[in-house]
């Protein structure tokens, strides 16, 4: 799934999510790949990576080190200046969906506004987050 030609992330999704009630994200924790997208996407961000992904395994922290530092981390992150970690939405948005069976892309490409674009792709505009969010419930 795409948005705006963007790979997407649950982070993504959820960011978008809590900004359109103007929501700050201050703080995410896991895997060093999200700690590094979530700093890439915006750097005040605070990230507490616990684990590294390599292949089909993972590498973790101690847990009772990972809570020590999760705790830490998000008593700092919200002592901080959460304006911030505000994020401004896009002002429109086209999301694609490629699913694995074209029947499946075929018939959700009958949700109102989606599109057929490929075989196994549909795609949504909106200019309105909520209404991607509406989709994904529907199709997702």
């Amino acid at each position: 799934m795409k948005i705006n030609d963007q790979y997407t992330s649950e982070f993504l999704l959820h960011t978008y999510a809590a900004a359109t009630v103007n929501v700050p994200v201050v703080m995410v924790s896991g895997d060093a790949g999200l700690c590094d997208e979530v700093t890439s996407f915006n750097p005040h961000i605070l990230t507490i990576p616990v684990k590294h992904g390599a292949g089909n395994s993972t590498t973790s922290i101690h847990p009772n080190l990972a809570v020590d530092r999760i705790r830490e981390g998000a008593q700092k992150a919200l002592e901080g200046d959460l304006s911030k970690c505000t994020i401004d939405l896009p002002k429109h948005f086209s999301t694609t969906i490629t699913f694995r069976d074209h029947a499946k892309a075929y018939r959700l490409s009958f949700f109102p506004g989606a599109t057929l674009v490929e075989p196994h792709t549909i795609e949504f505009k909106a200019d309105d987050y909520f209404e991607i969010l509406r989709l994904l419930a529907f199709l997702v």
